[in-house]
C-alpha cells in the first residue's frame, strides 16, 4: 500500500543516540536492567531488536522508543492508539454548535430592533 519505500530504522542507533543526549551511565543502566555491558555494547551497534528488549530499555531508561519507531511512519497508517485530541473535537464541534446557534439569536434580535 505504501507508494515509496520507507527506510527501516536502526533501532541500535536510536538506543545509543538516547543514551548520547541524555548522558546515560552505560553501567548504571546495565546495573538497573540486570544486563551485562557486553549485551549493551552489541545491542547499540544492532539495526533491530526484539521488542521485549525494547520494552525493558523504554522502562530503564523512562523513554518511549515504540512512539520513536511510529514516528518515523507516514501520517496516513492506521493505528489502535485513541486520538488523545478527540475530546477537543468533540468540544469544538459542541462550541461550532452554540455559535451557529447564538448568530441566529442575534440576527433574530438584530430585526427586532430595526
Amino acid at each position: 500500500m505504501a507508494t515509496k519505500p520507507i527506510a527501516l530504522p536502526n533501532v541500535g542507533e536510536m538506543l545509543n543516540a538516547h543514551l548520547t543526549a541524555q548522558n546515560v551511565p552505560k553501567a548504571a543502566l546495565c546495573r538497573n536492567m540486570d544486563r551485562h555491558p557486553k549485551y549493551l555494547q552489541a545491542d547499540v551497534k544492532k539495526t533491530s531488536l526484539k521488542t521485549e528488549l525494547l520494552w525493558h530499555y523504554s522502562l530503564a531508561l523512562g523513554h518511549n522508543f515504540f512512539a520513536d519507531l511510529a514516528a518515523q511512519l507516514p501520517d496516513y497508517f492506521t493505528t489502535n492508539v485513541p486520538d488523545p485530541t478527540l475530546p477537543f473535537k468533540q468540544r469544538i464541534d459542541q462550541l461550532e454548535e452554540e455559535v451557529k446557534l447564538l448568530n441566529v439569536k442575534v440576527e433574530i434580535l438584530e430585526g427586532v430592533l430595526k
